[in-house]
């Protein structure tokens, strides 16, 4: 059996080598049902909450989801152990297969609240919180960890040490540095540097967008596992057209499927967030119909309105076209 054929083991757990990864806004339960249409059985990441959100919400907004998205890991920020056990608790309780803590987000508005990838610029709090929700959570329940290079200076190959010991099963790592954004060249010697030191399973993430990229960045670091994120923008497909591409099969989708695929999306969204449901939707959008002719003007029109029922029309329009 081929490298590509196989599963990554986290945990006590088998998945496909491929899967998706935490956009906020973007990969939300409307974008992950979407995506189990083509890749039926692959993890899925829920968006980012803080912490205390999650234990102080009363909605329980942040843990819905559809069993569709099933399995599915889920994604927290945090700066302090306070509501640490109330959080864990809700996690377990709706049946969430996997718990990942981000230390790897880079936007200006989380670093400054002392979370994401400034974790990795505050290592004693970043052990103090691996240890607190390796405690808190079962032992069926795999602990993984996000990271950058480092926060400001590269320190990504000390944290996924310290990582292993405090019992992390796996290691999701962007090889920038956090003023680095999404834009500088990937540092694949630090990957393969963190994959030769520790035992536990290493997952690269940034700009796997196809197979070929996949194939190289295996064959520059020697990881386990891909996460992919914004190729998924607009094209809930992309998992799928890159593991057929890594069985040697050929995906294919036609612009009217698309356009059909996103129709779906909008009643997804309107599902789960009710008659503003378009309003989200909107973020979407310009990414389905980018390749289509007068894209610009249609952009336009849709980007304009103001109910489900007004995109829905023109986007059925379109599909007829």
């Amino acid at each position: 059996m081929s490298f590509w054929s196989e599963n990554i083991k986290i945990g006590n757990q088998e998945y496909s080598r491929f899967m998706s990864a935490p956009l906020d806004g973007i990969t939300d339960s409307p974008m992950r049902q979407l995506i189990r249409d083509y890749s039926k059985d692959i993890l899925l990441f829920t968006e980012m909450r803080h912490l205390s959100c999650v234990a102080n919400e009363k909605t329980g907004r942040s843990v819905k989801y559809n069993p569709i998205e099933q399995p599915l890991c889920y994604q927290v920020s945090a700066n302090r152990t306070r509501f640490l056990e109330e959080a864990v608790e809700k996690i377990v309780k709706n049946k969430f297969v996997m718990f990942n803590l981000n230390a790897g987000c880079p936007a200006r508005a989380i670093v400054n609240s002392g979370t994401g990838s400034a974790l990795m610029g505050n290592v004693p709090l970043l052990k103090e919180l691996l240890i607190s929700f390796k405690n808190a959570l079962p032992q069926t329940m795999p602990l993984t960890l996000k990271i950058r290079a480092g926060f400001k200076e590269k320190n990504a190959h000390d944290v996924s040490l310290m990582a292993e010991q405090c019992g992390v099963d796996a290691i999701i790592i962007h090889p920038r540095t956090q003023p680095e954004g999404f834009s500088s060249l990937l540092d694949f010697d630090l990957v393969a540097k963190i994959k030769k030191s520790v035992s536990v399973p290493v997952v690269f993430s940034g700009n796997i967008h196809s197979f070929a990229r996949a194939k190289m960045t295996y064959e520059k670091t020697g990881v386990d596992g891909f996460m992919i994120g914004r190729p998924l923008w607009g094209a809930p497909w992309k998992i799928r057209e890159i593991m057929d591409a890594s069985l040697n099969k050929d995906f294919k989708i036609s612009q009217k499927d698309i356009l059909k695929c996103a129709l779906k999306h909008l009643k997804l969204n309107t599902e789960f967030y009710g008659e503003n449901g378009v309003n989200p939707f909107k973020k979407q959008i310009p990414q389905y119909i980018k390749s289509i002719p007068n894209a610009a003007e249609i952009r336009s029109n849709l980007l304009r309105s103001q109910s489900e029922e007004e995109m829905r029309v023109q986007l059925e329009k379109l599909i007829q076209e």
